[in-house]
């Protein structure tokens, strides 16, 4: 009984410790990420000429690396590059990241969020704070060494530049057209779960960690839990909901796949008139017991006729 009383004792005082070992390590890998981002954006101890930065992110990202920018924008890695390189920007001006977050854990891929703000070079020469997301950042761990694989930019300032190329990712083929199509039935059942309020399919399809950054509420990081209960209580009226097309997977990265739809979400105004508003999404998903599920998604508004 004594052998007994220590060892439930001994359990007991266990517990705390693995809790304490597993924050600890949380708290490693976040600051990891965190200076992993810093590298990405050649900000904080990173900064570095323009020209030097888009060399260096050519390199750093992985070869599978694609990005929706705040205007809606689909880039893949060569767009990106080729993009930043024909740019030529004043100094100053250049991504300013900061309250990073690891979200979620998956092998080799972590998810996380951050608010980049962004300056804008003005006539007068100042170069003043003019736009700020809130973004997804997804990690891939590459031979031992953590780099950037995808970004979702949601906008909570959104950019003033007027004209804006919201296509893209032209070259990227699909890396398993199978699995893409497998994935784009899921993204379809996902949608339509979310119109018709099926809580209970959702609580299963939905990864523990899921959460997602939206344009229509861009400051807010939803949980699975607020999820639950922000879809049951929606009251959606015939017409109206989130419907989703022009599914593409970009990118797998063993049992977690990364891939982009369009999102419209179509609302009634005070008149009840449908108003349609398009996104572009970046969408995680992650592969647990044989059965794949959403593991994070950013929307992204669409600025500017596709």
């Amino acid at each position: 009984m004594n052998r007994v009383r220590v060892w439930v004792v001994a359990m007991l005082l266990a517990v705390p410790a693995v809790a304490a070992a597993q924050e600890a390590k949380q708290a490693s890998l976040e600051n990891t990420l965190w200076d992993v981002d810093q590298q990405w954006l050649c900000d904080g101890p990173y900064q570095k000429p323009y020209a030097e930065c888009v060399k260096f992110r050519s390199n750093y990202w992985v070869d599978g690396f694609f990005e929706v920018q705040s205007g809606g924008t689909l880039r893949n890695k060569e767009e990106m590059v080729a993009t930043q390189a024909a740019a030529n920007p004043v100094s100053g001006v250049r991504p300013f990241p900061a309250d990073f977050r690891l979200m979620a854990v998956y092998g080799d891929v972590a998810l996380g969020t951050d608010h980049t703000d962004f300056k804008t070079a003005r006539p007068d020469g100042t170069v003043p704070f003019t736009s700020d997301s809130h973004c997804v950042r997804v990690f891939v761990r590459v031979n031992g060494t953590w780099r950037p694989a995808a970004a979702g930019l949601v906008p909570v300032i959104p950019p003033t530049e007027a004209n804006y190329k919201t296509s893209g990712a032209v070259s990227t083929k699909s890396p398993d057209e199978k699995l893409e199509k497998e994935l784009s039935e899921i993204d379809q059942k996902w949608m339509d779960a979310v119109r018709t309020a099926k809580v209970d399919y959702l609580r299963q399809m939905y990864a523990d960690k899921w959460f997602e950054i939206i344009a229509w509420v861009p400051t807010v990081v939803l949980t699975k839990p607020a999820a639950m209960e922000r879809v049951a209580h929606l009251n959606y009226k015939p017409g109206e909901g989130l419907f989703a097309d022009q599914f593409r997977l970009m990118s797998v990265y063993g049992d977690v796949a990364l891939a982009t739809d369009r999102r419209i979400r179509k609302i009634a105004d005070a008149s009840g008139k449908i108003v349609s508003t398009p996104h572009r999404a970046l969408l995680v998903f992650v592969k647990e017991n044989g059965q794949w599920k959403a593991a994070a998604d950013a929307a992204v508004p669409i600025m500017g006729a596709e």
